[in-house]
């Protein structure tokens, strides 16, 4: 039975109820039961935030974060911490340059800096990653980036490839819902949800999905993208492969793999056709791709139409293409989103 928590001027009222039926008037007018009947009030309110407080840290789902982790530690989890950025870059040189150290700094505009982690190769190219840890590291290709201490013979670095894999710190409601799904699917040697489950222990694993014997009796492919939904680059892959290597032992080969992207490309006719309008269509299939798309799965209509149709300001729209539901060709392939492209109004 749910415990019903009143309010101060409630208990008051109880403790004023209480002490008027037991003593007459002539005794409360002659005693300091007035003060009392606060302090009392005000003890009974305080009990009862407590009980109310204590209630909630029984439940995974309303616990506060202190004990939230103590009890993921309890399951052997713990909150995945941020990770570094990680990508490549083209240096531009003005003259001839022997070498650029290791740990040379270069920084985007807005103060982003990244570090060289190897040295370039004849064609200017190196490897670089974050200063620091977070989301906010991940950058598009083609950014330049400048050098806060001048080199010799050096103009500048611009980006080859998007530089991705920086995560920030797991919230709280990913922990929470790990938890909760640890505990309502425990570990039973080897089940698609054990292998989903060590997958997403790993730092940097935002999304994962199992295969069993894809790859032949006694196997498993395991597929991933990073915390940003993004494909996962080789550095990822090879950490949970690691990690599910010790995890399922001898239960299984194991392979971690990454999608395959397939693209999806679309036609869409809507009123208003204004960039604004398209803007938000664009962003409602992205949507509906980053909340339903699986390897090998299915993407219907429907919930694209239904996405588009509850956008503020819309009046009408077709998808013009595709005409049926999006289907991915194998297991092996992640429907994405492709190019968008607008029919004019008649």
């Amino acid at each position: 039975m749910a415990t019903i928590r009143p309010t101060l001027q409630e208990i008051k009222d109880r403790v004023d109820n209480e002490t008027t039926s037991r003593l007459d008037s002539t005794q409360l007018r002659r005693s300091d039961i007035v003060v009392f009947k606060t302090i009392i009030s005000s003890v009974a309110h305080s009990l009862y935030s407590a009980i109310e407080y204590g209630r909630r840290q029984l439940f995974i789902d309303s616990c506060e974060v202190s004990y939230l982790e103590r009890v993921a530690s309890i399951w052997g989890l713990s909150r995945k911490q941020a990770t570094k950025a990680k990508g490549f870059v083209k240096f531009r040189y003005a003259q001839d340059v022997s070498d650029i150290p290791l740990h040379t700094v270069i920084q985007t505009d807005t103060g982003l800096q990244y570090e060289t982690i190897s040295s370039p190769d004849s064609q200017g190219v190196a490897t670089v990653r974050s200063l620091v840890a977070g989301q906010s590291y991940n950058i598009s290709k083609n950014v330049e980036l400048s050098l806060p201490t001048p080199l010799v013979g050096v103009i500048n670095a611009v980006t080859t490839s998007e530089i991705t894999g920086g995560t920030d710190t797991e919230s709280d409601d990913s922990l929470r819902a790990r938890v909760l799904e640890h505990t309502q699917n425990p570990p039973r040697q080897g089940t698609k949800d054990d292998y989903i489950s060590w997958c997403r222990e790993v730092e940097g694993v935002g999304q994962a999905w199992c295969y069993p014997q894809e790859q032949g009796k006694g196997t498993v492919t395991m597929r991933i993208l990073d915390d940003n939904m993004n494909l996962p680059d080789s550095e990822l892959i090879s950490k949970v492969q690691q990690h599910l290597d010790v995890m399922s032992n001898i239960m299984a080969t194991v392979y971690v793999v990454a999608p395959v992207p397939q693209a999806f490309n679309f036609k869409l006719k809507i009123t208003p056709n204004n960039l604004t309008m398209r803007e938000l269509a664009e962003q409602a299939i992205k949507d509906v791709f980053k909340d339903e798309s699986v390897p090998g799965g299915k993407i219907y209509l429907s919930h694209l139409n239904l996405a588009i149709s509850k956008l503020i300001d819309e009046i009408d729209h077709v998808i013009v293409e595709p005409k049926v539901d999006i289907q991915a060709k194998g297991s092996q392939y992640l429907p994405t989103v492709g190019e968008i492209t607008w029919q004019e109004d008649d």
